[in-house]
């Protein structure tokens, strides 16, 4: 009797070794896969989600716009879940799906493998509140009779306002844009745009500096037979500079993020007063 117990506790222990042995060949083999995201749990706890319920996606934190699908059908399975978010697909960009709803919000999933079986999405939606909420946009006065309004803060996380709020003038003169010049060089790129059915002189002018860009943005439009200027400059992180997941959230923020659109508000909100 002693013996069998014996026996049976020795298979026991061989079994529960051999179980070790495996999980610990396995996480030699595939750590590179594995760890690739830091911290494995939230990775395997979607995977169980995955085969032992009904979700076909699943949200992997709650901080994070992070999802794990499998790979088979995973982009079909996004297009679906951000249609029931009332989101259209809209076309691809290498890795990033781009979507846009019909209030003409934004959004962009960006695709990476966790292994050849399963796929990890990054969403990020630019729902642009900033326009919606009046709440966040404060009122300016120049030379006493021209009143705007500009936004408090930018609604994004890896781009910040260096020269805030915009400077504004209008100049006695018929609006004119002559497109030309280069984004890098002195002068910066200009160029028309036609933004909400307006027509725009935007030149762009970049320097970079310490990991950063710096971009100083001029709009020139008509107004009242005058010509407007509106200036101001912004700061871009370079996104490499951050680890995963930020920098892919760094990289997605600057896809979906439109700064015409505010500037044209910007610029519709200009009111000149009667002398």
């Amino acid at each position: 009797m002693i013996f069998e117990n014996q026996s049976k506790n020795k298979k026991f222990l061989l079994v529960i070794f051999f179980i070790i042995l495996i999980i610990g060949i396995l996480t030699f083999l595939y750590s590179p896969i594995i760890f690739q995201e830091g911290n494995p749990w939230p990775q395997i706890k979607g995977i169980v989600q995955l085969n032992f319920t009904s979700q076909d996606i699943v949200k992997l934190s709650i901080g994070e716009n992070k999802y794990i699908t499998k790979s088979k059908n995973g982009i079909e399975i996004v297009k679906s879940y951000m249609k029931d978010r009332g989101y259209d697909f809209i076309e691809q960009m290498g890795s990033g799906y781009l979507f846009q709803s019909i209030t003409g919000e934004s959004a962009i999933a960006t695709h990476r493998y966790y292994s050849r079986f399963y796929s990890l999405w990054i969403i990020t939606e630019n729902t642009n509140n900033i326009e919606s909420d009046n709440s966040l946009w404060v009122t300016a006065i120049v030379d006493d009779n021209i009143i705007f309004q500009y936004p408090k803060e930018l609604p994004v996380n890896y781009i910040s306002e260096v020269e805030w709020p915009p400077k504004l003038k209008i100049e006695d003169k018929s609006f004119v844009c002559n497109p030309s010049g280069n984004e890098i060089q002195q002068g910066g790129k200009t160029e028309l745009r036609l933004i909400n059915n307006q027509s725009y002189c935007v030149t762009k002018e970049s320097e970079g500096a310490a990991g950063s860009v710096y971009t100083t943005y001029t709009y020139a439009f008509s107004k009242d037979n005058k010509t407007g200027i509106i200036v101001f400059t912004l700061r871009f992180v370079q996104c490499q500079n951050y680890d995963e997941p930020k920098a892919t959230e760094c990289e997605n923020e600057r896809s979906a993020f439109d700064i015409d659109i505010i500037a044209d508000k910007i610029i519709q909100s200009i009111k000149i007063k009667s002398e």
